[in-house]
């Protein structure tokens, strides 16, 4: 299925620059086509490590829709997160995007904003790296970035996080994808991909 989504060198380069991730790989590209429907909110988890940030920067890069990647745990309070959040918007989007106040009091006030950056977009995808991490985080502001796909039109909210909760976006129906820790086999071809030098530098 997956092949033709993505054309058969892009996914074999993506399998071979993302090892042992290839059944992810085939998950997430199929929900984040460009040419099809996106859900409006997506959830990567697994352990640290796992290959989970990796995988969705390279499939972003790899297909042709506009993105932004905001890195969560850099960000203080919620405060900080939404006005990091349209700044990567805003640069995602390029000469096109529109010119907003950028100062977010309110969840509401972000979704306003949001809003009229994203007018007019066929599609975007918006991903939220580490959000379970995130510093001094309401506890409205999961639930209330889950919803940010049913409200704009054509967003696809992508949450990375290492273990969800089942109630943890108070909304049902949202697709996970898993990335489980690496199995033994996996470690020895991860290693032999890029042996370690016998001799070290001078």
């Amino acid at each position: 299925m997956t092949a033709s989504i993505l054309p058969g060198e892009l996914l074999a380069s993506l399998n071979a620059s993302i090892q042992c991730r290839q059944l992810q790989i085939q998950q997430t590209a199929c929900l984040l086509a460009s040419d099809f429907p996106s859900p409006p909110t997506l959830v990567l988890h697994g352990p640290e490590a796992t290959g989970k940030t990796l995988t969705i920067n390279a499939l972003l890069e790899a297909i042709d829709t506009p993105s932004a990647i905001v890195r969560s745990k850099e960000c203080i309070t919620t405060r900080h997160l939404l006005e990091r959040t349209l700044i990567e918007v805003q640069k995602g989007l390029g000469d096109i995007a529109r010119s907003v106040d950028g100062r977010c009091e309110s969840i509401s006030a972000f979704v306003v904003q949001l809003h009229r950056l994203l007018e007019g977009q066929k599609k975007y995808i918006l991903v939220f790296d580490n959000i379970d991490r995130q510093r001094e985080a309401a506890p409205t502001l999961l639930p209330a970035l889950a919803r940010l796909g049913q409200v704009i039109p054509d967003l696809t909210i992508i949450f990375i996080v290492t273990h969800p909760h089942p109630s943890q976006f108070h909304t049902t129906g949202i697709p996970h994808i898993n990335f489980p820790s690496y199995t033994r086999a996996d470690l020895l071809a991860l290693v032999s991909a890029s042996p370690l030098p016998l001799d070290p530098p001078p």
